[in-house]
């Protein structure tokens, strides 16, 4: 039998075993609605392709009626503001709407996905009202009957813990082979208060890693600490500015750092209203940081310990827009050692953008990049630490410079219909 003959038959036997479901809806099925779910790592992509199957859902927005962009904000309880932008396309484009969803920061996953999956569902029945399901669609709204009429004048909810929102964790591994044995522990604190007129906060967190190499030398010990606890309050004083002042103390083996801590009067001003800022953020913020050192080792200044202060400008940008997503981050620092000679040649001026932007149907490209000019390693040790401090990550090398570069991109193609979920011979997770 022939190359040709066999090749034949694998076709027809193919053929003979395609579902006939799509063919038969292209012909006799009513008209629907496609949508482009565009809600990156927070939605469950399956759930909500189950719960709402009367859509199609396609990979681009080029072939959809409707653009579903979800962003998200965390809340000062620790929970999720969505917010769904729905945005017409083609003969919708006349059409737009915007709906939000908070979840509580004690859902569960499975509750936070029904609650967004119903917010989903809810906007899209004015799309859904524009194709031949309209007259398919039922409306149900649940309804208790009152047995005395309501008291529409309700007292304000009281809430014992006045907005403070307590959170603790910890964790730890031991890890081990013939000749290696690791451990670690990792812990974390916080306390928040959030407010539309103050955000307070306060956190730390502690990690403590060891490892022991048996070598043929003898056995190597690495150990590895560092830690630091932040705090800020922040005033809102309008829709663009906010006022306040952070604390910043740490401790770091790595950077010869036996204690260190900071106060910093701050001011920031946003170019667009906060309320925008799952969409669309540009800030711009100076604070100048009083700060004390106290270091292990002499270092390259010869000092032991050093009070300075340090000038601090920043700049943010984040957009989230239909094309994609696109940030950076612009920080510039100086230190003035000494009161009487500023010694601006201390100073670290660093540049971080990332962008992910869809250029046509289905072709996507990614970029990211970060470089530092370093000029502020005033916690090197003055001695030269040797190799084996180097290679297990325990001491930092000097540099001038530090940069990364990352980019990629990403092309789709073929059906441009995703309804079906089957998880058969799935990962899991």
């Amino acid at each position: 039998m022939s190359r040709l003959t066999i090749a034949a038959f694998l076709f027809l036997g193919v053929f003979a075993f395609m579902p006939r479901e799509a063919a038969a809806q292209d012909e006799n099925g009513t008209e629907s609605l496609s949508v482009f779910l565009d809600c990156q790592r927070s939605c469950d992509f399956d759930f909500i392709r189950r719960t709402i199957p009367y859509v199609d859902y396609v990979r681009d927005r080029e072939g959809a009626d409707v653009h579903l962009l979800i962003t998200n904000r965390e809340t000062g309880s620790g929970g999720r503001t969505y917010e769904l932008q729905f945005i017409g396309l083609g003969a919708l484009e006349s059409m737009e709407d915007l709906h939000t969803f908070t979840s509580n920061a004690v859902d569960t996953d499975a509750e936070r996905r029904e609650g967004l999956t119903n917010a989903i569902a809810t906007g899209l029945v004015r799309f859904l009202l524009t194709t031949d399901l309209a007259p398919r669609i039922q409306v149900s709204v649940p309804f208790e009957e009152w047995t005395e009429a309501p008291d529409l004048a309700d007292e304000p909810i009281v809430d014992p813990w006045d907005f403070w929102v307590f959170r603790i964790s910890m964790d730890g591994d031991i890890e081990g082979e013939t000749n290696e044995k690791q451990y670690s522990v990792n812990t974390r604190l916080s306390a928040d208060r959030v407010t539309e007129e103050w955000k307070i906060g306060l956190s730390g967190r502690f990690n403590y890693r060891e490892n022991n190499f048996d070598l043929s030398s003898g056995t190597v010990r690495s150990i590895r600490r560092d830690g630091n606890v932040f705090g800020q309050v922040v005033k809102s004083v309008s829709d663009h500015w906010s006022a306040g002042f952070t604390t910043f103390t740490n401790t770091s083996s790595q950077r010869n750092t036996d204690f260190s801590v900071s106060v910093s009067p701050t001011v920031e001003y946003a170019f667009f209203p906060y309320a925008e800022s799952s969409t669309r953020d540009f800030r711009a913020r100076y604070e100048i940081n009083f700060r004390h050192n106290r270091y292990e080792e002499l270092t390259v200044y010869n000092e032991t310990q050093q009070t300075m202060v340090q000038n601090q400008f920043m700049m943010f940008t984040n957009f989230r827009q239909p094309w994609g997503s696109a940030g950076a981050r612009l920080s510039v620092e100086s230190y003035i050692t000494d009161f009487e000679q500023s010694l601006f040649d201390l100073y670290n001026i660093s540049l971080r953008t990332n962008m992910n932007v869809r250029i046509a149907r289905g072709l996507s490209v990614n970029f990211n990049a970060e470089i530092s000019s370093v000029h502020d390693q005033i916690w090197l040790p003055q001695r030269e630490s040797d190799d084996e401090e180097i290679l297990l990550g325990n001491a930092a090398l000097p540099t001038s410079f530090d940069y990364e570069v990352g980019f990629g991109f990403s092309y789709r193609f073929g059906s441009i219909y995703n309804n079906v979920v089957n998880p058969r011979f799935g990962w899991g997770g």
